[in-house]
């Protein structure tokens, strides 16, 4: 009796969540298909004539924001991936004492790092890049990413590390090989989950990374999507179907790597979280 009054209150829950989920992800949708006038009208109608207007519209600034978010996540989620996962390995091996000690000394700094606002560090970042002559260009903004996702890959990639058995290190000490023999030819054919969940992670976080894109890139044709989605609210109005439409173009990518990577992110996550 007791499992059955579980299972029921587990369906609930479950049922309760997705609504509030779905619900405003069905609004997004619905709107993105009105008119302006039918939003005006009536926002929060089902019943209306759908129109692919809202698309035809935004489709050319969507498009280019969009390779441009592209370019940014990929290029971040590589650098990252090149830092964070011998960084992680160099972090997570702990042979003696002292690199134990080194090795919670330097996983202190990334934690405050993480604790820090990043609103706190757009102002000296500015001032670094434009010294640099980076400030409105994309790679500018690819560093600032870089440097604000490279600590944060770091922690969480080192629980995947963690995980491999020690013994396969002592035996790569046996047979003679170096430190980076050993990191090449055992710990990253071994990391395959932990590099699928860190850089899909990476790649969905900087995607909609919105402060450094608004801050950093000055020229508006140049912005990535979460600047473009930023533009259709102004003082006076708010462009509702626009905004909705751009929304919806706009994470279709996030799904397409949320899809790709599914697995192998859910075999990730569950090792983080033993770890």
């Amino acid at each position: 009796m007791t499992n059955t009054r579980h299972s029921v209150g587990t369906r609930v829950v479950v049922v309760a969540l997705g609504l509030t989920y779905l619900l405003p992800l069905l609004w997004i949708v619905l709107t993105s298909f009105k008119s302006d006038q039918e939003v005006r009208s009536s926002p929060n109608s089902i019943l209306f004539s759908p129109s692919l207007g809202t698309f035809t519209d935004i489709v050319d600034a969507a498009s280019s924001s969009v390779v441009t978010s592209a370019k940014i996540a990929v290029s971040v989620t590589v650098l990252v991936l090149a830092l964070a996962v011998p960084a992680a390995y160099a972090l997570g091996r702990r042979l003696t004492s002292r690199w134990s000690r080194a090795s919670a000394w330097f996983l202190g700094i990334f934690l405050v790092l993480q604790m820090v606002p990043q609103p706190m560090a757009v102002i000296p970042l500015y001032g670094i890049l434009a010294d640099w002559g980076l400030v409105g260009s994309i790679y500018g903004l690819i560093l600032a990413d870089v440097a604000l996702m490279a600590p944060f890959a770091i922690m969480l990639m080192r629980p995947f590390v963690l995980a491999i058995p020690k013994e396969l290190y002592e035996a790569a000490e046996i047979d003679g090989a170096s430190g980076l023999r050993t990191f090449r030819n055992i710990v990253v054919p071994l990391l395959p989950n932990g590099i699928a969940t860190v850089g899909a992670i990476v790649f969905i976080i900087t995607w909609g990374e919105f402060i450094y894109a608004t801050t950093l890139m000055t020229d508006p044709a140049n912005l990535p999507v979460s600047g473009l989605l930023a533009q259709q609210t102004s003082l006076y109005s708010v462009s509702w179907n626009r905004l909705m439409g751009l929304a919806l173009l706009t994470s279709l990518p996030l799904l397409a790597v949320f899809v790709l990577a599914k697995k192998r992110l859910v075999e990730g996550l569950s090792v983080g979280s033993v770890k």
